[in-house]
């Protein structure tokens, strides 16, 4: 009787002593605490969420997901050339590349990282991942707006190439324009939802930013390209092929009568 007894309590025992000693669960991380994931991200699905997000779709990655340098740099950089290269093809005429429009567009941009970085909630993630945050968002956005950018320029181009009897009346530059601009601001604010958390802060920027934008182009020569005719009015003035505005030539007139008039005066004063 006494073994039963001793067995089974050593087999309760030795059933309940692996729950006293089971590990404990790692407690899931509290919202508060700031966490940006390492995991990478290759460049090809960067491309593929900024295009999905110009189609106003969600890129289908995670929201502390950050690109490499390079990669930053590759999605800004060769966007903004095809942004040049494709407006440049669509003009019509000879045009010069303004350098310092091209570069208030880019002072524009530092603009745009520093408000989005204010209106990202900090106190919230972190301000480690709203950095992250905004470094994504940025990148995103510049490779989806490309898509509303190349079908306005590709348009353009086949307007300018194309005989005026089979362009409709209604397709110009300003209602190309207009569905360019509402096609950005529509992908401007959506992408911003996805990563701000929220409509009413998303739209508040994106009206700041297109209100700042316009005002740029509006005030100042912001446009990476020029007509050249302003180079071609101002005709070079090489010395000594023309003649100089300067009156020298009127006094030169003067002096040849004066002369003349002398050379028939000495004579009759000789005579006299």
């Amino acid at each position: 009787m006494t073994e039963k007894l001793t067995e089974n309590y050593s087999d309760l025992f030795a059933e309940t002593q692996p729950l006293e000693q089971s590990p404990q669960q790692p407690h899931p991380p509290s919202p508060e605490t700031p966490f940006v994931a390492a995991k990478p991200v290759s460049l090809l699905r960067w491309m593929l969420g900024g295009l999905r997000a110009s189609f106003l779709m969600r890129p289908r990655m995670a929201l502390d997901a950050i690109p490499g340098p390079w990669q930053l740099a590759f999605l800004v950089l060769f966007a903004n050339a095809l942004d040049v290269i494709f407006d440049w093809i669509s003009l019509d005429g000879e045009v010069r590349f303004n350098y310092q429009g091209w570069l208030a567009q880019w002072s524009l941009c530092l603009f745009m990282l520093w408000f989005a970085w204010v209106f990202m909630p900090r106190k919230r993630i972190g301000a480690a991942a709203a950095t992250g945050r905004v470094v994504a968002w940025f990148a995103l956005q510049s490779w989806a707006l490309v898509v509303p950018l190349l079908v306005y320029y590709g348009v353009m181009y086949w307007i300018k190439v194309t005989d005026d009897s089979a362009v409709p009346t209604w397709l110009d530059d300003f209602s190309m324009s207009l569905i360019a601009t509402l096609w950005m601001f529509a992908v401007f604010s959506k992408l911003s939802r996805v990563y701000f958390e929220g409509w009413m802060r998303a739209l508040f920027m994106t009206l700041v930013v297109f209100t700042i934008t316009a005002m740029l182009f509006a005030t100042a020569d912001a446009e990476t390209w020029l007509a050249a005719d302003d180079d071609a009015s101002q005709v070079e003035v090489v010395p000594g092929d023309e003649e100089s505005d300067d009156g020298s030539d009127e006094g030169e007139d003067l002096s040849e009568d004066k002369l003349l008039e002398a050379s028939l005066q000495v004579p009759s004063t000789r005579t006299a």
